[in-house]
This record gives structure tokens, C-alpha cells and sequence, in this order.
């Protein structure tokens, strides 16, 4: 009874969660592709900077979703990618960007293709780490019956 009182506090939880880690991580999307605009040794670099952004990408994921909504992250790519879309937008509106638009295209293809993999793989490994911890306490628990 008293988990079915739980279950919506639980449920808006998990969502302001997967809106909330949605907008930072375009924010750190845009960042990543406009310092790599900016700065070319960003590019250089852009295994190891996207292997600690998904590092640091895994990290909220595995700790705010060890509830029964472990697959939330799931949500997180799809509301990601309006905030980017337009997070962009109004970067592209601020900063000056030159009109040689084919460089810039590249580039933007290059960092899509970079981010969209981190976003893949940090919701892929939050799942299955809260998969498996879930997996684990449901084993303990069964064997301490």
C-alpha cells in the first residue's frame, strides 16, 4: 500500500531527472562542438574528451535511476535532442561563426556523430550497471529467504 503511494513522487522524480540530465548534457554537447569550433586541438583530443563525457555521463544516470525506474534514462536521448536543436540555435544566433559554412558543417557532423555515440553509449552502460545492481539486491534478497 504504502509503495503505490510512493509510486507517482517516484515517477515525477525520475522525470524532472531525465528532462534535467536532457538539458545539461546538450548543454555539454553545444559546449564540446563550439570549443571545438574554436579551438582545433579540441578535435585532436575528441576520444579522450567524449571517453570522461561519458564517464561523467554514466555517473548521474546510475545514481538517481537505482529506483524501479532504472530504464528512464532510455527518455534521455529523446528530449536531448530537441534541447540541442535548440540550444544551438540560439548559440548559432550568439557567437559568431564565419561564413565558410562547409567547415563548420563538417565539424558539426564530426561532433554529432561523437555525441550522439556518448549519449548511446552513457545511457546504454547507466541501464545495464542499474540492471545489474537491481539484479544483485533481488539475489541477496532471495537468498537471505
Amino acid at each position: 500500500m504504502e509503495a503505490a503511494a510512493k509510486e507517482p513522487m517516484l515517477f515525477k522524480r525520475s522525470m524532472k531527472s531525465v528532462l534535467l540530465l536532457s538539458a545539461i548534457y546538450a548543454v555539454v554537447s553545444n559546449v564540446y562542438l563550439y570549443s571545438a569550433y574554436f579551438n582545433s586541438s579540441v578535435i585532436e583530443w575528441s576520444y579522450l574528451i567524449c571517453t570522461v563525457m561519458v564517464i561523467a555521463f554514466v555517473l548521474p544516470i546510475v545514481k538517481l535511476f537505482r529506483n524501479q525506474h532504472w530504464y528512464f534514462p532510455a527518455f534521455i536521448f529523446l528530449f536531448w535532442i530537441p534541447f540541442s536543436v535548440l540550444l544551438a540555435f540560439v548559440l548559432s544566433q550568439v557567437l559568431p561563426v564565419t561564413d565558410d559554412y562547409v567547415d563548420f558543417g563538417l565539424l558539426l557532423v564530426y561532433c554529432l556523430i561523437l555525441n550522439v555515440a556518448v549519449m548511446v553509449l552513457s545511457i546504454a552502460l547507466g541501464i545495464i550497471i542499474n540492471t545489474g545492481w537491481m539484479l544483485w539486491h533481488r539475489m541477496k534478497q532471495n537468498k537471505k529467504q
